[in-house]
């Protein structure tokens, strides 16, 4: 099994669960209210770790309590701490808004200082997975340099460059799908659709009662990579993610729920 990086956001969430977001100077009333880890890059870090998986996480934290609080999170999942650099002033934190049905509403709160930190390009060995769980231009020489050396690339949009072997994000990130590039569309309860070479295939979601969609397209990147690193097929690391994310979407967390490889003969794996 191959090293996992992931270079990616850590947060400190403040979710707040509503009966509905409000109208332009309306009012509603939070019912629940919870701080927690969160950060897309950590919560997919998080998800790789409690698989069984060898994780580093790179990423900042702020010189504050939450940066205290999230890198502690990380190293007790068994995530490799030692490339989350501490920067000055706050960590990244956002506010959900998270409605009956489960579905949330983002607010970030803090400047991101992601493209500051520097990738550990040199410790990335060959076959190695690396995942960009954001992106920002100034990721284009380590990408291409992580691939040159034999790593395996992948990420988010709008990371499309030659480097990127596979492209995974929500419907709403994609303004075009790449030709180049297999690019893996999440679309909530409806599932994945898979555009590679010319053709789309759609897996559908499985059924599950979802009361917080945070952190679901996280566990659903967890679980494909898993899957990919473990050298199995792109369809195999699909079914693992819809089965991570449908796990996901059961519990009050912004990271996803303790995952579990696919277990051997399994066609139907559970997280």
């Amino acid at each position: 099994m191959p090293d996992f990086w992931i270079i990616g956001p850590i947060a400190w969430d403040l979710a707040l669960y509503v009966e509905h977001i409000p109208a332009t100077g309306n009012f509603v009333q939070a019912t629940e209210s919870v701080e927690r880890p969160g950060g897309t890059g950590a919560n997919v870090a998080t998800a790789l770790s409690h698989a069984g998986g060898c994780v580093h996480m790179v990423g900042y934290v702020g010189a504050d309590a939450a940066g205290r609080n999230m890198t502690e999170a990380l190293a007790t999942a068994g995530v490799d701490v030692d490339y989350v650099h501490v920067l000055p002033g706050r960590t990244s934190s956002v506010v959900l808004l998270i409605e009956p049905d489960g579905e949330r509403t983002i607010i970030g709160i803090h400047p991101d200082l992601l493209h500051t930190v520097t990738i550990p390009v040199a410790a990335v060995a060959p076959g190695d997975v690396v995942y960009f769980a954001a992106w920002h231009d100034a990721f284009v020489p380590a990408a291409q340099a992580m691939a040159a050396a034999g790593a395996l690339v992948t990420g988010v949009p709008p990371g499309t460059i030659p480097a990127m072997k596979y492209l995974i994000g929500s419907k709403n990130d994609f303004t075009t799908i790449p030709g180049r590039t297999t690019a893996i569309v999440t679309e909530g309860a409806e599932g994945v659709t898979v555009h590679a070479e010319g053709r789309s295939d759609h897996f559908p979601a499985l059924p599950t009662d979802a009361v917080d969609a945070t952190g679901a397209g996280d566990a659903f990147a967890a679980g494909l990579l898993w899957e990919i690193g473990k050298g199995q097929s792109l369809v195999d690391g699909v079914q693992l993610g819809l089965a991570w994310a449908a796990a996901a979407v059961q519990a009050k967390s912004s990271m996803p729920a303790r995952t579990q490889p696919r277990r051997p003969g399994s066609r139907d794996p559970k997280a």
